[in-house]
């Protein structure tokens, strides 16, 4: 039988880069992790209800609005989308093909590249996101409210460096799962 012992056992350190520990310690890190895990999970549930009021799924909906917000005049093409999101071109090109089948995204023949196609909204997705720009806004006013613009701006500076480094992480992975 295992007797409890009076000393707790250390937890082993999980970054050793000093900018992430505190006193030697990396409970902020693990806070931090625990806490963006959480947020994450709680902004998807988030979009899940308005893509679902859309009628289309939570992958369709990032692929629409960005669409929507950003096709200028010409469209945009699938590298471009799966670039701006950090998704697989075949994953935009399969949830895409569902927009366009359902009438909520047009594609049409990228005159610069041949090669290519151009994305853009149709009058029937513009609409239904018209309709659901006031709860979009109400729900990021609140999600947000406790950000002042200067922290807003760090925040938004801070996510996407971190995403850039996830992303080369995530590349490296194997390496770090072989040591």
């Amino acid at each position: 039988m295992t007797q409890p012992t009076d000393l707790p056992r250390p937890f082993p350190l999980t970054a050793s880069r000093s900018a992430l520990l505190k006193d030697g310690e990396d409970h902020e890190l693990r806070q931090l992790l625990y806490e963006v895990t959480a947020l994450s999970a709680r902004i998807e549930a988030m979009r899940a209800q308005f893509s679902k009021r859309l009628g289309i799924s939570s992958p369709q909906y990032s692929i629409l609005l960005y669409v929507a917000q950003n096709q200028g005049r010409d469209g945009l093409t699938l590298t471009a989308i799966a670039e701006a999101l950090h998704v697989s071109g075949p994953h935009v090109t399969k949830e895409s093909k569902a927009l366009v089948e359902m009438g909520l995204l047009q594609k049409r023949p990228n005159p610069a590249d041949g090669r290519s196609s151009l994305l853009q909204s149709t009058k029937k997705s513009d609409h239904a996101i018209a309709e659901l720009a006031p709860i979009l806004r109400a729900v990021n006013d609140s999600l947000f409210q406790s950000l002042s613009a200067e922290r807003f701006t760090e925040l938004v500076s801070s996510v996407h460096d971190t995403l850039l480094d996830a992303d080369r992480t995530l590349a490296r992975l194997p390496y770090f799962l072989d040591q």
